[in-house]
């Protein structure tokens, strides 16, 4: 910086105007406003030294705190901006300012691949991909590795259906259906209904459940998409999955 302040005063000193100078010193990379900037404090100082600083110095953005979100982004870089924040305990706009103009890293967007190759694997659960918000800061997409560059998705992957059941003063244990079973009626009936009792639309399950417990709401008493009966689609799920997601998790594959 003090180099490209002599150049503009040395061509300056000789008589130029601040457009002559400009071309000149342009293919140095120096801007027009840079050289109207150097010849005005010239002009007003007569030194092409800084201007004495105002206000508070830098707290935030500290070459301190700035050193240690470096590190702290070389061991992981899916951390976001956010959670840098609340752990330095400073505003957002200044954690994303650390990012983006002291370190000059960029955010760069997940890679979604699929994986044909495999017919069978161990799938666990893991965070949460939000492919909108969640980003790598990186100073090129070359630096990332390619396991935390890519999110792999697998093609027919391996399911469980979880069936459970809630009321309001009980609740039963969460069946597990096994591979390859199909679910219908007499299943249903056979191996879920005779220990929950719970209503399905079915003639026969309904027939069943006339002939086995007669004071159970039938299906045309029942209304239909009820957030009342039936907790477990409108809420208890989605509640299940935010507890699990809340905390990292860690991964077996085989």
């Amino acid at each position: 910086m003090n180099s490209d302040r002599l150049i503009v005063q040395k061509y300056f000193q000789r008589g130029l105007t601040g457009g002559q100078v400009f071309r000149h010193v342009e293919q140095l990379g120096i801007t027009r406003n840079g050289v109207y900037r150097i010849i005005s404090r010239l002009c007003d100082t007569g030194s092409i030294q800084g201007r004495p600083r105002t206000g508070r110095p830098r707290t935030c953005r500290s070459k301190k705190r700035i050193k240690r979100i470096r590190e702290k982004n070389r061991r992981n870089p899916e951390r976001s901006a956010r959670k840098l924040a609340m752990e330095e305990d400073i505003d957002n706009r200044s954690m994303r300012g650390i990012l983006k103009i002291d370190l000059d890293l960029k955010p760069y967007k997940n890679v979604n691949c699929m994986d044909y190759r495999r017919s069978k694997r161990w799938l666990g659960l893991k965070d949460k991909y939000n492919r909108q918000n969640d980003r790598i800061y990186a100073l090129s997409i070359e630096d990332i590795p390619e396991n935390i560059r890519t999110v792999q998705r697998f093609q027919h992957s391996g399911s469980t259906i979880v069936w459970g059941a809630v009321s309001y003063n009980d609740k039963i244990p969460l069946k597990f259906i096994e591979q390859g079973v199909k679910i219908n009626p007499k299943h249903y009936q056979n191996e879920i209904l005779r220990s929950t009792l719970m209503p399905n639309i079915t003639k026969s399950t309904q027939q069943w459940l006339v002939d086995n417990c007669p004071d159970f709401i039938s299906s045309e008493e029942r209304p239909a998409s009820s957030p009342d009966l039936n907790p477990l689609d409108y809420s208890i799920w989605e509640t299940l999955e935010t507890i699990v997601n809340a905390n990292p998790i860690t991964v077996w594959n085989r």
